[in-house]
C-alpha cells in the first residue's frame, strides 16, 4: 500500500495528507494489514470442504498478521511523533 501510494504521490496524481510525515503516512499503512474480516472471508473460502483445522490455522494466521500490523503500526506512529 505505501508503495503504490508513495508512486502516485511522485507523479503527482494523489497528494500526502496536509501536515503528515513520511513516517506517520508508512504508520497508517502498516495499520492497513489489520483488514482480518476479508482474509477470514477469503480463507474461509479457499478451505472449504477441507479438514477443519485449515480453518483454524487460517485464523489463527489472520489474527497473528493483524495483531502484528496493529503492535507495529502504533510503535511507528508513537515514534513519528505530531510534527513533520
Amino acid at each position: 500500500m505505501f508503495g503504490a501510494s508513495w508512486l502516485l504521490v511522485r507523479l503527482g496524481l494523489a497528494q500526502r495528507p496536509a501536515g503528515a510525515s513520511w513516517t506517520q503516512f508508512f504508520g497508517v499503512c502498516v495499520l492497513c494489514g489489520i483488514g482480518f474480516t476479508m482474509s477470514l472471508f477469503i480463507g474461509g473460502l479457499a478451505f472449504a470442504g477441507l479438514d477443519p483445522s485449515y480453518e483454524t490455522r487460517v485464523k489463527l494466521g489472520v489474527l497473528g498478521g493483524s495483531l502484528i500490523s496493529g503492535v507495529l503500526g502504533a510503535l511507528i506512529l508513537a515514534r513519528a511523533g505530531r510534527g513533520r
